[in-house]
């Protein structure tokens, strides 16, 4: 009895030994990470800074390297029909540095210098595929937002507003994209550029059909004359008749778009089981040439196959 009574004072001893230690452990982590904040509020660091100006300069200098090409002008249309407050430079800035970081994770996952460079050269294209497809996405809420619009400036104008007035109501109690794109014409058009200069514009900024057609109209009645109330209303009258058509269209090809996603998905994701799991099956493929050759060949066939469904199931309505 006796025995097992000093048995559990020392049991109990060694415990309460254990988590006086883990106490004075976390105190005393508590204590250094105290004196880390109140350096770095004394002499706080500037790194996030020194990063934001360094991206700001690599822009900048490729700004001025892309100059007025042919390709710059597309990248800077292209970042406008996404909206997105970047310049050229600052996204090829961007781009070069993803780049270069994916190439050095492949290369060191892989262990092969071929496929960190196959994949630094996929990541602008990526890129490029991003904006592409949050431009599509902007423009289809813009043309989805038009009919709405239309409906709305030809009420105002019957009630005796001008078309600048109407325009101010629309951008004020409309939704983005499309009221940020009516702000803008306001603005313009109030530091003095005429306003059928500004839709047009607007209308080459955006790159939509709907918008081009509705800005033709609007000039030819300044033009001719006439009652616009009533052209805006067929204008937006056989707008939601495209809209509905659109939709039907996507509905019925709903089946191959979702059939192209899985084929190109199912490659990758078995490629990516085989590489975490079962990484002996893939060796043949990432140290050998032959093999590293073949994989380069895959990526580009999944590519072009990719596209070549996208355009098949793509209908122009």
């Amino acid at each position: 009895m006796n025995v097992t009574f000093l048995a559990a004072i020392f049991v109990g001893a060694g415990l309460l030994m254990v988590v006086f230690g883990i106490s004075q452990r976390s105190s005393g982590r508590r204590e250094e990470l105290r004196q880390l904040l109140e350096i770095e509020l004394e002499q706080p660091t500037k790194s996030p800074e020194a990063l934001s100006e360094l991206m700001e300069k690599a822009g900048a200098y490729a700004e001025r390297a892309m100059g007025k090409t042919s390709t710059a002008v597309s990248l800077r249309s292209r970042l406008t029909q996404a909206g997105s407050n970047l310049k050229a430079g600052e996204f090829i800035a961007i781009v070069a540095v993803a780049a270069a970081i994916v190439a050095l994770l492949t290369a060191t996952i892989s262990n092969s210098f071929l496929i960190g460079v196959l994949f630094a050269l996929i990541t602008p294209l990526v890129g490029i595929m991003y904006l592409k497809n949050k431009a599509r996405k902007r423009l289809i809420a813009l043309e989805g937002q038009l009919p709405a619009v239309l409906q709305l400036l030809a009420g105002s104008l019957d009630s005796g507003s001008s078309l600048l007035l109407a325009l101010e109501l629309a951008a004020e109690e409309g939704d983005a994209p499309l009221s940020t794109e009516l702000s803008r014409v306001i603005v313009e058009t109030r530091v003095g550029r005429p306003l059928l200069e500004s839709l047009e514009a607007m209308a080459e900024r955006i790159g939509s059909k709907d918008i081009s057609w509705t800005v033709e109209a609007i000039r030819i009645q300044h033009q001719t004359g006439g009652k616009l109330a009533d052209t805006l209303r067929i204008l937006a009258e056989f707008m939601r008749a495209r809209l509905e058509v659109r939709g039907e269209v996507r509905a019925l090809s709903a089946e191959a778009r979702i059939s192209g996603k899985i084929l190109i998905a199912m490659p990758i994701g078995i490629g990516l089981f085989l590489f975490f799991f079962r990484r002996g099956y893939l060796d043949p493929l990432l140290s050998t040439t032959i093999g590293q050759l073949m994989m380069g060949g895959a990526v580009i066939g999944m590519v072009l196959g990719s596209l070549w469904m996208k355009k098949l199931v793509q209908v122009e309505v």
